[in-house]
C-alpha cells in the first residue's frame, strides 16, 4: 500500500472494526483506531497481538481472529508499522500484511539479548534462534546490562546465564529490576544448577522463567515463545486498559474492573463521582490543545493522589470517573476540600469543574447505569454558577425522566408548532405607552397543558436544542414584523434573545441576515438581546458580535447588573441598549442602590445608549426610574407576557 495520512488510516481501520469485529469486542481495538495511540504503544513494545471475534454475515458463524501490530526499526526512529489480520488457527502470511505508513516493509523480527560467558553456548543459542529472532550477544553481565540499557525498547526477552564472571545473573537481575523501565523486559534464566534455592532467589529478583542446561531446542524455543506472548498480551492489555494522556483506566477497562469489585465485594458500599470540565472545547480553542492536555493530566494526577482505594478513569474527552468504597466519615467535607484544592491550583484561572456524586450505589444496576446517575446529578447543576457539587437522589432521577421525555417530544413540538411566541411590552417611561416588546417562548402541548420555560429552556441550552429554538423564534418574529409593516400597523421593534450556544453555531450571522432579507424588513425591527457574559466569552465571539452589528442588527445587553457585567464593557462592546436586570431594580429604595442605578443610566446616556429597566413591579420603582430619565420599562407593573393576539389588541 502507498503512504497514508492519519485521516485515511483512521477511516480505514474504523471501517474495518465496524464491519468485521463483534460489537462487544470492538473496545479491544480502540487503541488501533487512533494513529498516535498506536505509535505510542509501539514505542513501548516492538509488536503485540490482540484477539477478537468476528461474525460471518452469510452464516452467522463466529470466527476467532487476532490482529498483530509491529514496528520496523527502533522505538525512537521507526518509520514503518505493519498490521496483520489473521484467523486464530492460521499462520500470518505475507500476503495478509497491510503496510500502513510506508511501502516495501516486512514484519520486524523480535530482538533477543543473550548474556552468556561461555562462547560455545552463546554460539549454540545464536544458531538456534537467529532464523526466527534478531539476536544480540554479551559475554558477561556488565556488557549485558549496557546492551539492555541501550536496546530495552526493542528487546522482547533476555536469556541470562546465572553464573558468570564480572557480573553474575543475580547481580544482573537486581540491577535490571531496580530500573522501572528495564524491569519491563522479561528475563529467562539459563542454569545447569538444580538447587531450588537458586531458582527461588532468581524468581524473587524478577526472573520470568528458566531454561535448563544442556539446551534442548524445543524447550528453549517454547519457553521464549511463551514469555514473549505473555509480555505482548500484557502490552496489549495495557493498550486497551490505560489512557495514553492521563495514565488512568479507559472507560471500557473501568467498567470491567468496577464490575469485578462489586461482584467480589457485595457487602461493600460504594460511591461514584463524575468530574466534568466545563467548556473544555473552548479552553482548547483559547489556550491551545497543549494547555488542555495539561489540565487533563493535572486533574488525573490530583485524583490519583487523593484516591487511596478504588478506581479512577478518563470517562470521556473532558470527564473523569471515580469509583471507591464509601468513606465512613466526613465524605462530603473531604470532597469539598478536594474540589477547592483543584480549583485553587489549576493550570488556568477560573477552571470550572462540575461534580456529580452517586452515594451508596445500587449494585443491582450495571456500572454504566450507576455512572449515568452520577452524570444526572452533575447535569442538574451545569447552569448553576454557584454550585459545583450535586448528589443524586430520587428527585434528580425523576427530573431526568421528565427531561428525556421533553427531549423526545421536541421534534414533534417544533413540527406541530406547539412552541408559541409571546410578547412582553416595553413602555416609554415618559408617555407610558408601548414602545416595543421582547419575544419570549412558551410551550403549549397538544393536550392544552403548558410546559414551564424554566423547565425546558435550561434543558435545551444544555443539550444544544436551544439553537433551533432561537432560530424558530427569530423566524416567527420576522414574519410577524413583515405582516405588521405590510398591513400598515404601528412599527415597534421586537427583540429576541440569542443563547450562548447559538453564538457558537456555524453560519449564525449569514443565516439570520438571510432571514431578515427574505422577509424584506428593516434590521432594527428585530434587535438581538445578548448577555454580556456571552458576548465577551472569547475573541471569536466578540468578533461575531461585531459581524452582527456590521450586518445591521441592533444589540441589547441583557441582564446588566447580574454580577457578570462590568461598566468598562459598555465602552468595549457595540451595544445600543442596556437592560437593567430585576436584581438591580429590586435595590430601588436603598440609598446605595439608587445611586448605582442613577450613575449607570447617566453613563449609558453619555455613551449614546438607551436604558431599559426590566422586572419593574412596583409603582415606586416606576416613579424613581422616570425621575432618573430611564428610557423604557418592562415588567409586571405594566404588563405580563401576552400572546400575539392579546398584544396586538393592546397596541
Amino acid at each position: 500500500m502507498t503512504r497514508m495520512n492519519d485521516t485515511i488510516y483512521t477511516s480505514a481501520i474504523t471501517s474495518y472494526v465496524k464491519e468485521n469485529v463483534l460489537p462487544q469486542d470492538q473496545y479491544k481495538l480502540e487503541f488501533a483506531i487512533n494513529f498516535e495511540s498506536l505509535c505510542a504503544h509501539l514505542k513501548r513494545v516492538p509488536q503485540f497481538m490482540v484477539h477478537y471475534r468476528s461474525v460471518k454475515k452469510e452464516t452467522g458463524e463466529i470466527h476467532y481472529n487476532y490482529i498483530k501490530c509491529a514496528r520496523v526499526g527502533s522505538a525512537d526512529s521507526f518509520e514503518t508499522i505493519v498490521l496483520a489480520f489473521a484467523n486464530e488457527d492460521a499462520d500470518i502470511k505475507r500476503s495478509q500484511l497491510q503496510e500502513i505508513v510506508s511501502p516495501g516493509s516486512s514484519l520486524a523480527k523480535r530482538r533477543i539479548l543473550i548474556v552468556e560467558d561461555d562462547e560455545l553456548n552463546r554460539e549454540i543459542l545464536k544458531d538456534l534462534l537467529c532464523d526466527q529472532y534478531d539476536v544480540l550477544c554479551a559475554e558477561d553481565g556488565a556488557v549485558g546490562l549496557k546492551l539492555l540499557e541501550e536496546h530495552y525498547a526493542e528487546l522482547s526477552v533476555v536469556l541470562l546465564d546465572m553464573f558468570m564472571p564480572v557480573c553474575d545473573g543475580f547481580q544482573f537481575l537486581k540491577e535490571a529490576k531496580q530500573n522501572p523501565i528495564l524491569a519491563l523486559v522479561p528475563i529467562i534464566v539459563m542454569t545447569g544448577s538444580e538447587r531450588q534455592e537458586d531458582e527461588a532467589r532468581c524468581l524473587e529478583l524478577g526472573a520470568s522463567d528458566f531454561v535448563p542446561k544442556p539446551y534442548n531446542q524445543r524447550v528453549v524455543k517454547a519457553r521464549i515463545n511463551s514469555v514473549i506472548k505473555l509480555k505482548e498480551s500484557a502490552a496489549a492489555l495495557s493498550a486497551i486498559e490505560y489512557d495514553d494522556l492521563t495514565g488512568l483506566y479507559t472507560k471500557s477497562a473501568f467498567y470491567y474492573h468496577a464490575g469485578i469489585l462489586m461482584r467480589y465485594k457485595p457487602d461493600q458500599s460504594y460511591v461514584v463521582i463524575i468530574a466534568d470540565v466545563k467548556n473544555f472545547k473552548l479552553i482548547n480553542n483559547i489556550y491551545g490543545i497543549r494547555v488542555g492536555d495539561d489540565i487533563l493530566r493535572y486533574l488525573a494526577k490530583i485524583i490519583s493522589k487523593a484516591l487511596t482505594d478504588g478506581l479512577a478513569a478518563r470517562y470521556s474527552d473532558d470527564q473523569f470517573v471515580i469509583f471507591t468504597p464509601m468513606p465512613q466519615n466526613d465524605f462530603e467535607k473531604h470532597l469539598e476540600n478536594l474540589v477547592r484544592y483543584i480549583s485553587e491550583n489549576a493550570p488556568i484561572t477560573n477552571l470550572l469543574v462540575k461534580y456529580g456524586v452517586y452515594k451508596d450505589v445500587d449494585k443491582s444496576l450495571s456500572i454504566s447505569e450507576i455512572c449515568d446517575r452520577a452524570i444526572m446529578a452533575m447535569k442538574s447543576i451545569q447552569l448553576n454558577y454557584e454550585k459545583n457539587i450535586a448528589y443524586y437522589d430520587d428527585q434528580i432521577g425523576q427530573q431526568h425522566i421528565r427531561e428525556v421525555m421533553m427531549e423526545n417530544d421536541f421534534e414533534n413540538a417544533l413540527r406541530n408548532e406547539e412552541f408559541e411566541v409571546w410578547f412582553q411590552p416595553k413602555y416609554n417611561v415618559q408617555t407610558e405607552k408601548i414602545a416595543g416588546a421582547e419575544a419570549l417562548i412558551r410551550w403549549r402541548k397538544q393536550d392544552g397543558s403548558m410546559v414551564s420555560p424554566g423547565a425546558f429552556i435550561p434543558l435545551f441550552e444544555r443539550d444544544g436544542l436551544i439553537t433551533r429554538l432561537d432560530e424558530y423564534v427569530f423566524k416567527k418574529v420576522c414574519q410577524i414584523q413583515k405582516e405588521r409593516l405590510t398591513q400598515g400597523k404601528p412599527f415597534f421593534p421586537i427583540s429576541i434573545n440569542l443563547s450562548r450556544a447559538s453564538l457558537h453555531h456555524e453560519g449564525l450571522v449569514e443565516n439570520y441576515t438571510r432571514i431578515v432579507k427574505e422577509n424584506n424588513i428593516p434590521f432594527d425591527c428585530v434587535p438581538i438581546e445578548l448577555t454580556e457574559s456571552a458576548a465577551m466569552y472569547s475573541i471569536q465571539i466578540k468578533a461575531l458580535v461585531d459581524m452582527l452589528v456590521a450586518s445591521g442588527f441592533k444589540l441589547h445587553m441583557d441582564d446588566f447588573g447580574t454580577g457578570f457585567s462590568s461598566l468598562t464593557s459598555l465602552n468595549v462592546l457595540p451595544f445600543d441598549v442596556i437592560k437593567l436586570d430585576k436584581s438591580l431594580i429590586d435595590y430601588i429604595g436603598n440609598e446605595s442602590g439608587d445611586q448605582i442605578i442613577q450613575h449607570v443610566i447617566a453613563l449609558a446616556h453619555g455613551l449614546n445608549m438607551k436604558v431599559v429597566a426590566e422586572g419593574v413591579e412596583k409603582k415606586e420603582q416606576a416613579a424613581f426610574l422616570q425621575n432618573m430619565n430611564c428610557d423604557q420599562i418592562q415588567g409586571y407593573y405594566y404588563s405580563s407576557p401576552k400572546s400575539y393576539e392579546v398584544f396586538d389588541k393592546m397596541i
